[in-house]
């Protein structure tokens, strides 16, 4: 079996993240490896935000702001019950599965946990962050089955 060495658990702030940080921890403890939290917020500038003459709508600024300062609050809150250290709490604004696949070279990690909902039909094909990670990750990933 596999030892792993820096596991990545990707959370997405939801009523479910803490039991998959909980499994990530589990996990993290029992390979004695070190262990990186990260939310990834999708931006809301985007280049249908760009006025005409290309420039950012700078209303929208202050916004994003706001999302990224609640989401540090949440995942400092959830990072406080495994006591994982402030410097392995990330937040990064980008695409989620773009975001958690560069993340895990940067770092490098060789485990990346993901929640999963486990979705059919439409739901699933047009695309869940865990399946879009599975699929585009250089690492194992583990997807932790969450309860709707």
């Amino acid at each position: 079996m596999t030892t792993y060495q820096h596991i990545l658990v990707a959370l997405d702030l939801s009523e479910h993240s803490l039991f998959v940080l909980k499994k990530a921890h589990e996990l993290a403890q029992q390979n004695h490896a070190k262990l990186s939290a990260i939310h990834v917020i999708e931006p809301l500038v985007e280049s249908s935000h760009l006025a005409f003459d290309g420039t950012i709508s700078t209303d929208l600024l202050p916004v994003q702001d706001e999302i990224e300062a609640s989401a540090k609050k949440k995942l400092s809150k959830l990072a406080a019950s495994i006591d994982l250290a402030e410097e392995n709490q990330l937040i990064q604004i980008g695409r989620p599965a773009d975001t958690i696949h560069q993340l895990s070279k940067d770092l490098p990690c060789d485990l990346i946990v993901v929640g999963s909902h486990g979705r059919r039909g439409l739901s699933l094909l047009f695309g869940s962050t865990a399946n879009a990670v599975l699929h585009g990750a250089t690492c194992d990933v583990l997807a932790a089955r969450v309860n709707d």
